[in-house]
């Protein structure tokens, strides 16, 4: 057992600094997107559309019924 934490630790040692911030980033993301209450396919789009964020505005949630409003708009 141990080892096994040796090993887990060596392993997290080589990962940069600089993605483990990113990912934790990408994870707070989904989190505020999932507690605004948004499924799992609008919470990857607002995550796409709000990158540079670490949690999503409240006003995503008016443009998000905008885009799916758009989408299944018939074309003319």
């Amino acid at each position: 057992m141990e080892v096994m934490e040796e090993n887990m630790l060596q392993c997290l040692d080589d990962v940069p600094l600089l993605q483990i911030q990113r990912y934790a980033n990408c994870v707070a993301q989904f989190i505020s997107a999932y507690q605004l209450g948004l499924s799992g396919a609008e919470a990857v789009w607002a995550s796409k559309k709000y990158h540079g964020h670490y949690t999503l505005p409240p006003t995503m949630l008016a443009e998000v019924d905008r885009a799916q409003l758009m989408m299944a708009a018939p074309l003319e």
